[in-house]
């Protein structure tokens, strides 16, 4: 569920802005927006933000910043960012897409400057890597490029101007 959240180290609302308080601040607990699980020794472990799940026809719940996580880790990504739209023969069913940024650089060391090279080098990797997940969190469609991504001042990616920027793309 949500984490939430109270007590005299949090927040008294957002300045000047009692709409936004009113919000995020509930009967006193602040939610947070992330999500988040207890193990059984009563550690917290947040698993991805309320706003991002990509909520499948299925009724299942893709949380993109645990595939974001398993993208990152390949040696020559740069930047992921994993989200869902509907597939082109169906408005209710979603087709998980991963636009990834790759360093340019490692592969140029390794000798491969084509770009088909490089898009089977992803096209292994993200198999490997569909295989260790359930069906329903497999990455269905990739977008490889050298250039990055649109974010905000604080370095986080700007998803929904990305997002709007694939669905032109595909147009």
């Amino acid at each position: 569920g949500e984490l939430i959240g109270r007590g005299p180290n949090v927040m008294l609302g957002y300045y000047e802005n009692q709409e936004e308080t009113d919000k995020v601040i509930i009967d006193g607990w602040l939610h947070t927006g992330d999500l988040a699980h207890t193990d059984k020794d009563g550690f917290i472990y947040i698993c991805g933000r309320k706003k991002n799940v990509i909520v499948l026809k299925s009724g299942k719940n893709v949380f993109p910043e645990e595939i974001e996580l398993l993208i990152s880790e390949l040696e020559y990504v740069k930047e992921v960012f994993v989200f869902g739209l509907p597939k082109e023969d169906s408005e209710l069913d979603i087709a998980l897409y991963a636009k990834i940024v790759y360093d340019k650089e490692y592969f140029a060391q390794q000798g491969i400057e084509d770009e088909a090279a490089i898009d089977q080098r992803f096209a292994q990797d993200l198999d490997k890597i569909n295989d260790t997940m359930p069906s329903f969190k497999r990455i269905h469609r990739r977008i490889v490029t050298d250039q990055p991504m649109i974010k905000t001042t604080t370095n986080k990616i700007k998803r929904h101007e990305e997002i709007e920027v694939v669905k032109a793309s595909l147009k």
